[in-house]
């Protein structure tokens, strides 16, 4: 499949200024013919259109300056991906050396799901009765949402679930929603308006849970003596839902579902104990039943007594593709099930020689960085994470600490990107907020914020090299690779 580089101006980068205060100088657009492979499953319905969204032409949003084209590797390749999707979802286009064979690997994928299906999910729970009957005679709900940092579709979830809380019988002033930031910082209220919509304006108040807040409730201890005490409001309510999505978890196999009460809306105390102390997570995308980690959670969700689980199965475009309500155990399983199928990649017989994985949609902040890289280890190669974070500090309460003294000790150096690292890292970052203050914490990645720059020294550490893509690597399970 041929694919055209379209001569023009980035709209996003017609009004940009990188040196303020500089008269600005010409710009130039290259173009360039490039082959890209698109590999596909043969039993994919969803593949198809990944491969149709490669056919069409491409306009290059790198621009350079006559005087630095040295830095630029000759006749690059274009490649198209999403980034963003915490803050600025678009696609971007990133080039590529052209002696590179770049095989782009989507999952299996799903199409997204009609608003007929998310009403027929509601109407017919897993291992539970609706929303609308178990809610009856409740005085007060509450609606657990997952943060900025998951694709979850907050909106149009909180909506249907309002729906069938109305359907019971509550008032509007007697639904809530609580932000499960876990120990994450608290959303702001601009980045809670982006994640729920009008959402915010039916239900009497929004919540965003801060884990070092002293207005907790104690719930009980799990067995394996995880102190659970969880915020007041949510525990204050008389009925409970909780919003997530399903996605292979490197601690407890699976996210989504009872890990929307731990770690989501508990104390740091609770998230620190069960972060640390609970051993043993599991296998990477495994049996969750299988997980320490995933055990404990469930238990304090029983323990703080959630109701009812919605859990999301999002494809590559971060749209809903697969939804399961009901018992908060045997929904998650059921999506974990139907995740399991969507998320799989084909890349049996391939042997790449460098991993591209794209942290999108899970680009959030640095603490997500293994969601990009677990996957992409299973392909058996060095690995080049591509992100656009919305927050670009790693900050995370349950290992720093209160936040305002993680600040006040100073940003991370990026590391020095010497010829012995290059020549030795086993991953590479690139990310255009790259800099002091947003560094990974292992001083043996390569990071870059400069594309151009980073394409010009990879190419010397793998010459023509096999590269296999993972456009959406969080959601992504691949197959042993190796030919």
């Amino acid at each position: 499949m041929s694919v055209q580089v379209g001569r023009g101006v980035s709209p996003a980068r017609r009004e940009r200024d990188p040196w303020p205060g500089r008269p600005r100088r010409p710009r130039r657009w290259a173009v360039w013919p490039v082959l890209i492979r698109i590999r596909e499953s043969s039993s994919s319905s969803y593949s198809s259109s990944a491969v149709k969204a490669f056919e069409y032409e491409y306009e290059s949003e790198y621009e350079f300056d006559d005087d630095s084209r040295e830095c630029i590797v000759s006749n690059p390749q274009p490649l198209r991906l999403r980034l963003g999707a915490g803050h600025h979802d678009r696609e971007v286009e990133f080039l590529l050396p052209a002696d590179w064979r770049v095989t782009v690997c989507p999952p299996r994928g799903a199409p997204a799901l009609s608003a007929t299906a998310i009403r027929r999910a509601f109407a017919r729970p897993v291992g539970a009765a609706p929303i609308r009957r178990q809610a009856r005679g409740a005085r007060s709900a509450v609606i657990l949402v997952d943060d900025f940092r998951r694709p979850t579709p907050g909106e149009t979830l909180c909506l249907a679930v309002i729906e069938e809380l109305i359907h019971a019988g509550l008032r509007k002033s007697a639904i809530s929603i609580v932000l499960g930031n876990g120990a994450h910082r608290a959303m702001t209220r601009r980045e809670a308006r982006r994640r729920l919509g009008s959402a915010m304006d039916r239900v009497g108040r929004v919540v965003s849970h801060d884990a070092f807040s002293a207005d907790v409730t104690f719930v009980g201890l799990t067995k394996a003596g995880t102190p659970v005490l969880v915020n007041r409001v949510a525990a204050d309510a008389d009925f409970s839902v909780a919003i997530s999505t399903v996605y292979p978890h490197a601690l407890t196999a699976w996210g989504g579902g009872a890990k929307m009460v731990l770690p989501g809306i508990c104390h740091v105390s609770t998230c620190y104990y069960h972060h640390t102390r609970v051993r043993g997570g599991g296998v990477w995308s495994g049996n969750p039943g299988d997980s320490p980690s995933r055990r404990d959670l469930e238990e304090a969700a029983a323990l703080f007594g959630l109701d009812v689980a919605v859990c999301a199965v999002i494809n590559p475009k971060k749209e809903l593709c697969g939804l399961r309500v009901g018992h908060p155990t045997q929904a998650h399983r059921s999506a974990v099930k139907l995740a399991r199928q969507v998320y799989h990649t084909d890349t049996q017989g391939l042997a790449p020689q460098l991993v591209i994985a794209n942290l999108y949609p899970f680009d959030g902040d640095p603490t997500q960085f293994s969601k990009a890289e677990v996957p992409a280890r299973r392909c058996g190669a060095p690995i080049l994470i591509l992100a656009d974070f919305a927050d670009s500090c790693d900050w995370h309460g349950a290992y720093d600490g209160p936040r305002k003294a993680y600040l006040q000790r100073g940003p991370l150096p990026v590391p020095e990107r010497t010829p012995e690292l290059l020549r030795k890292a086993e991953v590479f970052l690139y990310s255009p907020q790259v800099g002091p203050g947003c560094a990974p914490r292992n001083r043996n990645w390569y990071c870059e914020s400069d594309w151009a720059r980073l394409m010009a020294a990879l190419s010397q550490r793998f010459p023509s090299a096999d590269v296999l893509v993972l456009p959406a690597a969080p959601l992504q399970i691949p197959a042993k690779a190796g030919k």
